[in-house]
């Protein structure tokens, strides 16, 4: 089941990633979904979710799950320091292969 946040549908262009949901972190009004991905090197992305859409996807998702996420990239500068978030746009269940993710 593929769960859509993109409310306008004018995001056209995003980038797309499967792999393993390894933590949730619920905050006030941004959350977080980091996700473990890579064959024989792991590594984590670390997805930006508002909190209502968070609050959606707690029901829908358990940590250790196997996903298929589209996300977005965002940077600004702030004093000096460029900063990057990944905004989640979907995410569905996938099952994937032991070597495939």
């Amino acid at each position: 089941m593929e769960k859509t946040f993109n409310k306008n549908e004018k995001q056209l262009f995003f980038n797309i990633v499967k792999g393993v949901i390894s933590e949730m972190n619920d905050g006030e009004t941004y959350c977080s979904i980091t996700l473990t991905l890579g064959h024989e090197t792991k590594r984590s992305v670390n997805l930006s979710v508002r909190k209502e859409l968070y609050d959606i996807l707690i029901g829908l998702y358990n940590l250790g799950d196997k996903v298929l996420v589209k996300f977005y990239l965002s940077s600004k500068c702030k004093d000096g320091r460029w900063y990057t978030n990944a905004n989640l746009l979907s995410m569905e269940m996938m099952t994937i292969p032991e070597q495939n993710y």
